[in-house]
């Protein structure tokens, strides 16, 4: 029997309107994102660890775009996903 995931995932406000921005413009790019939050739900530390401004947070590339997360206790925190260029300047 396969062992149930302690996890919660928690989606900010900010990566809520992400999501709904995807659905409408950007289908294939909102699957490739899907697959990629299955894979961090299954092993939280898959994302490579940030450092400096963003040091508390993870990563994981979608193609040219980067998801930001972090996790805290039981929660993964979705947090932003934007263009690479656009995301490091935001942190």
């Amino acid at each position: 029997m396969a062992k149930a995931n302690p996890y919660v995932l928690v989606v900010s406000p900010k990566f809520e309107t992400v999501l709904k921005s995807l659905k409408r413009k950007k289908q294939s790019l909102l699957k490739k994102l899907e697959k990629q939050i299955i894979k961090i739900f299954k092993e939280p530390t898959l994302g490579k660890p940030l450092r400096n401004a963003l040091r508390n947070y993870r990563r994981i590339h979608v193609d040219s775009h980067v998801l930001i997360y972090e996790i805290c206790q039981n929660e993964i925190r979705l947090l932003d996903f934007a263009h690479h260029d656009k995301i490091y300047k935001r942190g």
